[in-house]
């Protein structure tokens, strides 16, 4: 039996841990609609993160036409649970359309390239119908890129 050769080892392993991840449903916003986007509840250790993902998602859907707006003011400190619960039961009874979700990971990974460690879910809630659509984006890349900029680009893919 044939052995790969270790030259090709170290490729082949950062070729796969350098992919990207999505696990989704088909999210079914309807752009004419009105939508609000909460702030995410930030499981990670990087304060502020469901605010900052909640902006991201709101630019990546403003530019692709979508009748949204966020939902919450920016504070110093992360939302809690009841705030983002309250927040949710007013919107519901004003939009036809809730988008929120939690941050899983939101951060750099430890080391010399520092590269950027994306894990969010999210969930979009259709008020008229009663409808959820949720799924995961996860993914990493190089450490040429920022938090931003890969979490852009995974709403981008789903959205």
């Amino acid at each position: 039996m044939k052995q790969i050769p270790k030259l090709l080892i170290v490729p082949l392993l950062l070729f796969f841990f350098s992919c990207t991840q999505i696990n989704r449903a088909p999210v079914t916003v309807p752009k004419k609609e009105r939508c609000v986007i909460l702030p995410f509840s930030n499981l990670s250790d990087t304060p502020l993160a469901g605010e900052r993902v909640a902006a991201i998602l709101y630019g990546v859907m403003k530019s692709k036409g979508y009748n949204v707006d966020l939902y919450f003011s920016p504070k110093e400190a992360d939302y809690t649970k009841q705030e983002i619960e309250k927040l949710e039961k007013k919107a519901e009874t004003k939009f036809n359309c809730v988008i929120g979700g939690s941050v899983n990971e939101w951060r750099y990974k430890v080391g010399i390239d520092g590269e950027p460690a994306v894990s969010i879910t999210y969930t979009v809630k259709n008020t008229k119908t009663g409808d959820i659509t949720s799924g995961t984006v996860s993914g990493t890349d190089w450490g040429h890129k920022s938090l931003g900029l890969l979490t852009q680009e995974l709403f981008n893919k789903i959205f």
